[in-house]
């Protein structure tokens, strides 16, 4: 992932805590994070985002931490559905975070 992207994920951090629920604004925020990502050039698995998260919320998972991780799946799939003759890269698997 690039530092840009890191970066957009860096606002996203103050809303994984546990006690306050996510709303509309903060859903749109966190949609519209992963669409900036994904537009920009760069992709992400959706274990890179599970692993980031974790790593930057010790507390374990929350409502929002799963909440964000199918948020950032969603957009992923949506994403690669619209997009369907994007370059793939010549990596080993596919770009989706599967073990192929």
């Amino acid at each position: 992932m690039k530092k840009e992207s890191a970066s957009l994920l860096q606002d996203l951090r103050s809303l994984l805590n546990v006690g306050i629920q996510l709303g509309p604004a903060e859903e749109e925020l966190v949609k519209s994070t992963f669409a900036k990502i994904l537009q920009s050039g760069d992709t992400y698995s959706v274990k890179e985002i599970e692993d980031w998260f974790l790593q930057e919320h010790r507390d374990g998972k929350s409502a929002n931490f799963e909440r964000m991780v199918n948020m950032a799946h969603y957009q992923k799939s949506k994403f690669e559905a619209s997009n369907k003759f994007r370059i793939i890269s010549g990596g080993e698997g596919c770009s989706c975070g599967c073990s192929q």
